[in-house]
């Protein structure tokens, strides 16, 4: 297992500030309450394929750096990405519940 950390923040202060920020802009784009889990990786289903998103690592299905991966209510997961410039909001993908095979914490 990994210890936490957002790709864009080398502060763990100012990673936590953003972690929140990414959660409350999260719930505030779909509706739904954040879990307050802190997900390394899911295993999906995606446009068709089976696929693994990890933190820290490319999108297979659009190439950009994951940022954060969130858990919303029982059955939803939003994937956000690494801002392309500074103070950029995070774009946001939602996947389902049950296109999730699994999921993997960080420590």
């Amino acid at each position: 297992m990994a210890r936490f950390f957002l790709p864009y923040s080398n502060d763990d202060a100012v990673a936590e500030s953003e972690y929140v920020a990414l959660r409350d802009r999260a719930e505030e784009s779909t509706g739904l309450p954040s879990r307050n889990r802190r997900i390394h990786e899911i295993e999906c289903r995606r446009q068709g394929r089976d696929c693994r998103l990890r933190v820290g690592e490319r999108d297979a299905t659009n190439g950009k750096t994951i940022a954060a991966i969130l858990q919303l209510g029982r059955d939803a997961y939003t994937v956000h990405h690494v801002p392309r410039q500074p103070g950029q909001s995070l774009p946001l993908t939602l996947i389902r519940r049950t296109e999730v095979y699994s999921v993997t914490e960080f420590d």
